[in-house]
């Protein structure tokens, strides 16, 4: 049951990650360009993600109806999307601005955050024998959990902020699969 309570703190709280990743935005219009591409292809890899995490979360508002299947099911899920998540953001390559390396550079440390702090919870969970791992294990995960939030808002800053030319901003404003993103 202990191990029960770590996974379903760990699900809810990569989904409290994934919900805080912006608000919406009314703007509809659509670019072709491969900058807004690229742009759509961030924007859509961090919906998906938010919407699978918030997806998994949505199983455990009742707490009495938990159980170790089912939240080892809701463990797999996440790290799955996770993972579906960090394949999209390898997969964007380098997007064609002045800034792109230094933008790819930042998208690249986020992918490798998420990765490392999944494999950190992954362990985390593991490593639960007895009730007197739990609180360690509590406090390990929302190291990590939070880790990955903070990587992701620099990451986001890291676009807006680097993008000289206004490019990738003015395409991320622009794109209708960065609505549920930005705020």
């Amino acid at each position: 049951m202990r191990r029960n309570l770590i996974l379903a703190f760990v699900v809810l709280a990569l989904a409290a990650v994934a919900a805080g990743c912006g608000g919406s935005d009314d703007e509809t219009t659509t670019e072709t360009s491969a900058t807004a591409e690229w742009a759509d292809g961030l924007c859509s890899a961090i919906s998906t993600w938010k919407s699978s995490l918030s997806s998994i979360a949505s199983q455990f508002t009742d707490l009495s109806s938990l159980t170790e299947d089912g939240l080892q099911s809701a463990a797999d899920d996440a790290k799955e999307a996770t993972d579906t998540f960090r394949d999209d953001l390898e997969g964007l390559g380098t997007p064609d601005t002045a800034s792109g390396d230094e933008i790819k550079s930042s998208v690249d440390d986020l992918s490798s955050t998420v990765e490392t702090e999944v494999d950190s919870l992954e362990t985390t969970v593991g490593d639960v024998s007895s009730l007197a791992d739990v609180p360690t294990a509590v406090t390990a995960a929302t190291a990590s959990i939070e880790k990955m939030s903070t990587a992701l808002s620099s990451t986001i800053t890291t676009i807006k902020t680097a993008d000289t030319q206004g490019e990738i901003k003015d395409a991320i404003e622009n794109s209708p699969d960065c609505a549920s993103v930005t705020s």
